[in-house]
């Protein structure tokens, strides 16, 4: 038993140190539900470069011819900045492709057109339109990434296109943000 006496002294003297700390310690005002619901403020916002309402209509004048290995983007206005950087990183589910690899400029319009007409319809949110560099061109730019740009740019129904990942084809393909329908 003499060993449980010395524990009690020393639990005593703990407790009579620790009370001698907490002397000088005054209690919060604030009640215990204030303390539990009480929310901390949100982060700040880091600042971001793109602006959906000015960059597209600056990233390639309309007069310029667009090169083979040039990145592409282009939003509608009013298109939320995250839902871009989602596109951009190839973060939004791809729900078909088309490749027009082969084709004169005729039969891509129609076949591209046709093709986001049945997205829409399909009620489909994203799709890669591959359109190749144009390396191999014979008018030295590439013929089907313009006319890709230029459709997918004028129809109503394309909220935003960017250039896709790497892997899906880089500067050769679009990622392209379809209009949801009701």
């Amino acid at each position: 038993m003499p060993e449980d006496n010395n524990k009690h002294l020393s639990s005593d003297a703990d407790f009579s140190l620790f009370n001698e700390s907490m002397s000088d310690v005054q209690r919060l005002s604030t009640d215990k539900e204030n303390l539990l619901t009480h929310k901390a403020k949100p982060k700040p916002r880091k600042n971001h470069r793109y602006t959906p309402s000015e960059e597209p209509q600056q990233f390639i004048p309309a007069t310029q011819t667009i090169r083979s290995d040039e990145s592409l983007l282009f939003s509608q206005q009013g298109i939320q900045p995250k839902l871009i950087r989602q596109l951009k990183r190839g973060q939004i589910m791809i729900d078909d492709r088309l490749d027009l690899h082969g084709l004169n400029q005729p039969q891509a319009h129609t076949i591209l057109h046709d093709f986001i007409e049945q997205q829409v319809t399909l009620s489909h949110r994203c799709v890669i339109v591959i359109h190749g560099k144009g390396t191999g061109s014979f008018s030295n730019h590439p013929v089907l990434k313009n006319l890709t740009f230029n459709l997918l740019k004028a129809h109503p129904m394309v909220l935003a296109f960017i250039s896709a990942k790497p892997r899906d084809g880089g500067t050769g393909a679009l990622y392209v943000l379809l209009k949801r329908t009701a």
